[in-house]
């Protein structure tokens, strides 16, 4: 299967997006910009992962995203953002976000379905943001993420649910929690140093689930994968996450985050040869409109 040539331009295109965005535009635009990235990094990742796992077990993956991740942001940041707030955002938008989802594609029947379930997230931002925080999100938008919602689902059928999909669903309120608390606690850090912590302390977190299964075929592919993964979803996606959240705010920026599964639909079919269902089109086409509405204003 010839994928070496669309991973290169996968990687080049991130890189592209993430560090050659206008930096003189600043704001909602800007915010939109880079959230487009995080579509491709994270909508790509899911069929690079894909790969890397014919090599080594979901948590030793986890822990090599996290370890060369740390490496790359210390060394581009300088140095990592130390104290107790920053151990919160590890445990919640890295660590126990991403332990949840190996285990949900661990468990499950249908693992195309966990991406999907993640993706409850924005529901879970919007009932945080009116029961605790007194946001005053649009009829529209609301409106507009349960119509998004709605067409993940048509996007993957009719399942069984089971214990891989409650975890989904329970990765997706962390992820949600996660953003909130990024927002109010560390928004004004340095996003490198940050990302770079974030990271270290997942790695660190996470490193007891090795015992679940350690299994990692030492090889040349397997590190290289290793770090190809590393590199789009912990590196670029997150850095691209968290500036997307600081400019557009955690509900619009979860909102356009549920298109995250359309792209990964893309790239599955870009990468490893897959074509869209008819269900798994008209689902995609539901969650645009949804993603739409969502942005509307009034």
């Amino acid at each position: 299967m010839p994928t070496s040539g669309l991973i290169s331009l996968a990687l080049l295109g991130n890189a592209l997006l993430g560090f050659l965005v206008p930096w003189c535009v600043v704001g909602r635009l800007r915010g939109y910009l880079v959230m487009l990235g995080v579509l491709i990094a994270w909508g790509s990742s899911y069929s690079l992962t894909k790969i890397a796992l014919a090599y080594m077990s979901p948590f030793v993956l986890t822990l090599f995203r996290f370890l060369v991740g740390a490496l790359v942001l210390s060394i581009i940041g300088g140095g990592i953002t130390s104290g107790w707030k920053p151990l919160m955002n590890a445990l919640l938008n890295g660590a126990l976000f991403v332990v949840l989802l190996n285990l949900a594609i661990e468990y499950s029947v249908n693992p195309a379905l966990v991406s999907v379930l993640i993706y409850t997230q924005p529901i879970f931002v919007l009932l945080l943001a009116i029961i605790l925080y007194n946001e005053k999100p649009t009829v529209l938008q609301i409106v507009g993420v349960v119509v998004a919602f709605t067409g993940l689902l048509i996007t993957v059928g009719v399942y069984n649910f089971d214990i891989g999909d409650a975890m989904a669903i329970l990765g997706g309120f962390v992820w949600a929690i996660g953003t909130y608390y990024y927002r109010r606690n560390l928004a004004r850090e340095n996003l490198v140093r940050l990302n770079a912590a974030l990271s270290l302390y997942s790695a660190i977190i996470a490193l007891p689930t090795l015992a679940l299964n350690p299994y990692f075929q030492l090889s040349l592919m397997a590190f290289t994968w290793g770090i190809v993964v590393a590199l789009i979803a912990q590196v670029v996606g997150f850095l691209l996450w968290f500036l997307g959240v600081r400019d557009l705010g955690p509900v619009v920026a979860s909102s356009l985050s549920i298109l995250v599964p359309v792209f990964a639909f893309l790239f599955a079919y870009l990468i490893l040869g897959r074509v869209p269902t008819p269900m798994e089109a008209l689902g995609s086409a539901i969650t645009l409109i949804g993603v739409l509405l969502s942005q509307l204003r009034r």
